[in-house]
C-alpha cells in the first residue's frame, strides 16, 4: 500500500539533495539587514517546538513575520464552501454501500459525528480530516500558528504572503476521481498512520531532507498537483518576501517544502543573486 501524507493541513515536501537546516539567513543585494526562512511543519507534536534559543535570536531580531496565510483572519465560513462537493454530487452516491459505511464508521469513531454531514465535502479534505485525527494534539497550536500567536503577542507586523482561497483551490488540480482514490485508500489503508508520521517527524528533526523525501516519493497525488501547490505558489511567496524584506527584517516562517530545490525559494532568491546561507541550531530533546 502507498504511503502519503495529504499537503492541506500537514506539509508537503518536494525536496533534491539540500544542505541539512530548515533555518536560513537572507542577506545582501538591496536588503539593508538580513531576513531570515523558517521551514515549518503544521502540526502540534510538541517535538517540532523544540528549537533552541538561535532560532528565538532569529526571530526577535526581525520587526515582521511572515507566514504563508494569516490563519487568524480567515474566514473560514467561506472557506468551507468552497470544500464542498457540487450540489448534484454527494459521497453516498460515488462510494459503494461498503465503502460508505466504513467512513461513516471512521468518522463516528475520528472526528465524533457521522459521515451525514460530511456528504457534500470534495473527497480529498474529508481524507485530510481523517488523516490528521490520528496525530499528536499535545501543543495548543500547530507550529505556523505558534509563530503567528508570538508574533502578535509581541507587537511585530504580521504578513501572509498569499491567500488561503489560493490553497483551497489548488486542490481543483486533483479531478473528483482522483481525490475519491485518495479517500478509498485512506479508508482501506491498515498501515499504521502514527508510525508513518512519526518517521517524517524524526527526519524533520533531523533536517534529513532526502530521508524525507524517499518516504513520500510513493504518492498517490498526481504529478501537477505538486506543481500547481508547490511550485506554482513558491513564485507568490518569494515576490511578497522580497518585497517586505526591502523594507525590513522579516522571519518568514512556510512549510519546508517551499524552501529547497531550483523552483523553491532559496533557489529563487539565489538566482536573484541574494546570499541565503543554513543556519544550524540543536534540538532540546529534553524539553
Amino acid at each position: 500500500m502507498k504511503k502519503y501524507f495529504l499537503t492541506i493541513g500537514i506539509i508537503c515536501f518536494a525536496c533534491t539533495t539540500f544542505a541539512q537546516s530548515i533555518l536560513w539567513r537572507v542577506s545582501g543585494r538591496d536588503l539593508k539587514a538580513p531576513s531570515y526562512l523558517y521551514g515549518t511543519i503544521h502540526i502540534q507534536d510538541r517535538r517540532v517546538f523544540a528549537f533552541d534559543s538561535t532560532v528565538w535570536h532569529c526571530f526577535n531580531s526581525c520587526e515582521a513575520l511572515a507566514v504563508e496565510v494569516l490563519l487568524d483572519q480567515v474566514d473560514y465560513s467561506t472557506v468551507l464552501e468552497k470544500m464542498m462537493l457540487p450540489k448534484d454530487q454527494s459521497l453516498a452516491k460515488m462510494l459503494s454501500k461498503e465503502d460508505f459505511a466504513i467512513l461513516d464508521s471512521l468518522c463516528k469513531a475520528k472526528l465524533g459525528s457521522g459521515a451525514l454531514f460530511l456528504l457534500n465535502m470534495k473527497p480529498f479534505f474529508l481524507s485530510s480530516a481523517l488523516q490528521q485525527a490520528d496525530l499528536p494534539k499535545e501543543m495548543p497550536l500547530a507550529l505556523d500558528l505558534f509563530f503567528l500567536q508570538q508574533a502578535r503577542n509581541r507587537g511585530m507586523f504580521c504578513y501572509g504572503l498569499e491567500d488561503y482561497m489560493d490553497q483551497i483551490k489548488a486542490t481543483d488540480a486533483i479531478s473528483l476521481d482522483d481525490q475519491l482514490k485518495i479517500l478509498r485508500q485512506t479508508l482501506h489503508d491498515t498501515n499504521d498512520v502514527a508510525a508513518s508520521f512519526d518517521s517524517l517527524v524524526l527526519a524533520y528533526l533531523a533536517f534529513d531532507m532526502e530521508t524525507i523525501t524517499q518516504m513520500l516519493e510513493d504518492t498517490v497525488l498526481p504529478d501537477n498537483f505538486s506543481r500547481v501547490l508547490v511550485e506554482k505558489r513558491n513564485k507568490t511567496m518569494y515576490k511578497g518576501f522580497r518585497k517586505l524584506a526591502k523594507k525590513q527584517r522579516v522571519f518568514c516562517a512556510v512549510g519546508t517544502a517551499h524552501l529547497p530545490g531550483d523552483k523553491g525559494l532559496i533557489g529563487l532568491l539565489r538566482k536573484k543573486g541574494y546570499t541565503v546561507e543554513p543556519v544550524m541550531f540543536e534540538w532540546n530533546t529534553g524539553r
